[in-house]
């Protein structure tokens, strides 16, 4: 069973399929549990193209190994593991220097390839990375990219200790990185942006020392203020839209940083001299992340620095997946990350 994609801006259909096959050198994982992205989301809508229709969504997956092929050696049928969504060639320029996510024959599980919305799925074996038993599947799940993409645009972005940092948008991405910005990364402040109060209540809780609602606030006078003028050293657009990256460029101090992370439809205009030349300013795209930041993740949240117990605050079964949809687009029931469950 699989909820697969048969139309665009239309729900997921639920089909029975066979079960897939496996390759010389790929897994088949029983799938414990999948994330819901708000690029899933822009996969059904076509705000991102996927590659092909019908096409199983689904790139946050978590589960056991049900099969291996004879090339795989490093894992074992009955496995846990949670799976890298990149499938990458290895041998070209980007991948020998560990920028997979450049790959010249770069593809998406969940895109591309068929995901993780289904009782099964086949896998390249590079993608996988161990699970230990004391991560839950559901935590596992969004380790893939709720987690590490927030880590890979935390990297680029290249946050320090003295550092003060601004998110916008404390989504299911944005809350990560706040406290993968206070936690690991030891900034000297976060300020979370969001314009719901109660995104930004959860804000502080996953470690904000200062929250704004753009709503009803002047976010870059805020901002300022916060900063004691200085403006921020780093800030995280995770929304995409036109009028948030205006946002992310009013907070920016001199020799700043601007890191774009959320997908948006919109052009945006700026003067190069006032905003980028003039401020010594930098603009970085993140697309993606990295097999070695997921095998990162999965050991600090064994250790305990990462707590990712609170992030998964709804579950539905994957007959009902719409309805997992439906939560995380209307925002009624106040959702961080919603995950497809197939355990019993």
């Amino acid at each position: 069973m699989a909820a697969r994609l048969h139309r665009l801006r239309s729900p997921l259909q639920i089909d029975r399929i066979r079960r897939p096959l496996v390759g010389n050198n790929d897994l088949l994982l029983e799938v414990r549990a999948s994330g819901i992205c708000h690029s899933d989301i822009n996969y059904r809508d076509g705000v991102a193209p996927v590659r092909r229709i019908p096409i199983t969504l689904g790139h946050e997956i978590a589960g056991t190994v049900a099969k291996r092929g004879r090339g795989v050696k490093e894992l074992l049928v009955g496995d846990r593991v949670v799976a890298h969504y990149i499938s990458s060639c290895g041998r070209c320029l980007y991948c020998r220097t560990n920028r997979e996510n450049h790959c010249i024959s770069y593809r998406m599980i969940g895109k591309d390839l068929d995901g993780g919305f289904a009782e099964y799925v086949a896998i390249p074996g590079a993608s996988a990375v161990r699970l230990p038993r004391s991560i839950p599947f559901h935590q596992g799940a969004i380790l893939g990219c709720a987690v590490s993409t927030a880590y890979h645009a935390l990297r680029r972005g290249r946050v320090k200790p003295e550092d003060n940092v601004v998110v916008i948008g404390v989504g299911g991405l944005g809350m990560h990185a706040v406290q993968l910005a206070k936690r690991i990364f030891h900034a000297r402040s976060v300020i979370a942006l969001d314009r719901f109060d109660w995104k930004i209540k959860r804000a502080k809780e996953f470690g904000a020392d200062h929250t704004v609602n753009v709503a009803s606030h002047d976010a870059a006078q805020a901002v300022r203020r916060l900063t004691n003028g200085m403006l921020a050293d780093v800030v995280f657009n995770f929304v995409g839209s036109a009028q948030s990256n205006r946002l992310g460029l009013s907070c920016v101090g001199k020799g700043g940083r601007l890191v774009l992370v959320g997908i948006g439809v919109e052009s945006m205009t700026i003067s190069t001299y006032r905003t980028i030349i003039g401020r010594e300013l930098e603009i970085i795209g993140v697309d993606d992340h990295l097999k070695t930041e997921l095998s990162e993740l999965v050991k600090l949240v064994e250790s305990g620095r990462l707590d990712l117990s609170h992030s998964v605050t709804h579950t539905v079964p994957l007959e009902a997946i719409n309805d997992g949809f439906r939560i995380l687009e209307d925002g009624e029931e106040r959702p961080i990350r919603v995950v497809v469950s197939n355990e019993n």
